[in-house]
């Protein structure tokens, strides 16, 4: 019968061992100097294999042995001994009655069950004339209904306490020993054992995957990291009522401390993908080679109690300065905020270098920015050779202005990082043309004038386009080509107005998508 433990384990092995008050047999001996006589009765022993099928429900499987031992001894010098012997062999199945929400070593459960209940006696009566053995079997079939209580020691083990009550009848005929005397011998039977359980163990949830989006982690991208999910974890509830999972996850060495989820509500078998993202520390940008990293996640649920569970995910770190090629990520390169900007942007307007001949203010400080950085001498480096598995190299905007020199990509980042500090608002026009092996990149900012104030930067339509800004104003826009730094910003002005007319326009770029413009922020 039923002597498994409320540990959660999915299967085990109990033995245990009982008393059946069959047919209200008393034990009983007696001895004296003409006589001894015993009888013992519903003593016996029983072992079992369970296991889980639901939440609360176990089958089981049982097979036991009850005795009933009746001898008789006296001074005539006869002796005889009748034994007999109940093997029931029994299906059944319970029910854990505590939920697994309640966390208590004490786990009452109902059982009940049937089968087959063979029972087989034999009788040997020995005299002075010689030896006499009769035997009998007979096959019964009963049932039995009754409850317990474990008692959990360790996870795998535990004390069982059970009573039940068997509804057989076990009558043997002739002078046989019995069970019982009484045709019916339904009774009660009291056990105690031990479980030994291995297996799962009873869960509140299942993780099911961990789905990752994000395997290469940029530095550069550390913001959007706050908010973009990393991975996904899907996570079904197997409690049998509502719980409550959050999911916590740092990135070893990384992470600047743990994220969290936040305890959502899952229903009764729901399965939901909950999404994980990271808080990133100072470490992240300090990287200058690409290394592996291990991405943790630990998901916990409670409904009363609380259990969790750990899971880990490989992920790869690329440099600070590493770009996967996206157009759209590459804004996170923009600094206006740096210092070194900050400082290049206020020594600019200290000088006045404005150039007065320009109406337009933005214009005007556009202007007296790419004139300064042509008055540095900085210079156009045309993009290395780059193997198709190594990431593009980006340059933050005061490592340009340090080392003098930059790519196509170094000097965009360059020339929209103070532009924006200046309060002035940038876009990437990013294209890729089909008839061209390489694509190319060049910036494009607002003037701060509206769409029908043209005359107010150039008499020549062809040099500005109009656009919506970030806050749905239709107002006009300048293409620069950043790469001819070295020739002033006209020369600029004018290479990336023939640019954007003759690709977007003309050739159709815009429409056909090769030629896109981005918002850098």
């Amino acid at each position: 019968m039923a002597s498994s433990a409320q540990s959660g384990r999915a299967n085990g092995i109990g033995v245990r061992a009982s008393y059946w008050n069959v047919g209200n047999q008393s034990v009983r001996w007696r001895v004296s100097d003409q006589q001894s006589t015993f009888d013992i009765s519903g003593v016996g022993g029983w072992v079992n294999y369970f296991s889980r099928i639901s939440n609360h429900w176990y089958l089981d499987f049982s097979l036991g042995a009850i005795a009933r031992v009746k001898g008789e001894s006296n001074a005539n010098t006869k002796t005889s001994t009748n034994v007999s012997v109940l093997v029931p062999i029994l299906f059944g199945a319970r029910y854990d009655l505590l939920p697994s929400r309640v966390s208590s070593a004490f786990q009452p459960y109902l059982a009940a069950g049937f089968g087959p209940y063979w029972n087989s006696s034999i009788a040997v009566e020995n005299v002075v004339t010689g030896e006499e053995v009769a035997g009998e079997g007979k096959l019964e079939f009963g049932s039995y209904a009754g409850g317990g209580l474990n008692l959990v020691m360790t996870s795998w083990l535990a004390w069982n306490f059970e009573l039940k009550y068997h509804f057989v009848d076990l009558q043997t005929h002739g002078d046989l020993a019995k069970l019982t005397s009484d045709k019916n011998a339904s009774g009660f039977e009291f056990g105690l054992g031990l479980a030994f359980m291995w297996g799962h163990k009873r869960e509140l949830f299942r993780v099911k995957g961990a789905r990752v989006i994000v395997n290469d982690l940029y530095p550069a991208y550390a913001a959007f990291y706050g908010t973009y999910p990393l991975a996904f974890v899907t996570v079904q509830n197997v409690a049998g009522y509502p719980i409550e999972v959050n999911v916590q996850s740092v990135i070893r060495g990384y992470s600047e401390r743990t994220k969290e989820s936040g305890f959502m509500r899952l229903a009764k078998g729901e399965t939901k993908d909950i999404p994980v993202t990271a808080i990133l520390g100072a470490q992240l940008r300090r990287t200058t080679q690409r290394t592996n990293a291990v991405l943790d996640l630990k998901v916990e649920a409670r409904a009363g109690g609380q259990s969790q569970k750990e899971i880990s995910a490989p992920i790869m770190i690329h440099s600070r300065n590493a770009w996967n090629g996206e157009i759209d990520k590459l804004g996170f390169f923009i600094t206006p905020e740096d210092e070194v900007v900050l400082r290049f942007g206020r020594a600019l307007q200290h000088t006045g270098l404005a150039r007065d001949s320009m109406r337009v203010e933005n214009l005007r400080l556009a202007a007296a920015v790419f004139d300064s950085l042509q008055s540095l001498r900085i210079r156009y480096q045309r993009d290395p050779n780059i193997p198709f598995y190594k990431d593009d190299r980006v340059q933050f905007a005061a490592e340009t202005l340090s080392l003098r020199s930059g790519d196509c990509d170094d000097l965009v980042v360059l020339f929209a990082s103070l532009l924006e500090s200046l309060g002035i608002h940038t876009a990437f026009v990013d294209v890729q043309d089909p008839q061209q092996e390489l694509g190319h990149l060049y910036l494009m900012f607002e003037a701060g004038v509206d769409a029908n104030q043209g005359e107010l930067i150039s008499s020549n339509p062809k040099r500005y386009l109009a656009r919506e800004n970030q806050n749905g104003q239709l107002t006009l826009w300048i293409p620069i080509e950043t790469t001819l730094v070295a020739q002033g910003f006209e020369e600029a002005w004018k290479a990336g107005a023939l640019e954007y007319l003759q690709d977007g326009v003309l050739r159709h770029g815009l429409e056909e998508g090769w030629v896109k413009v981005i918002e850098v922020r």
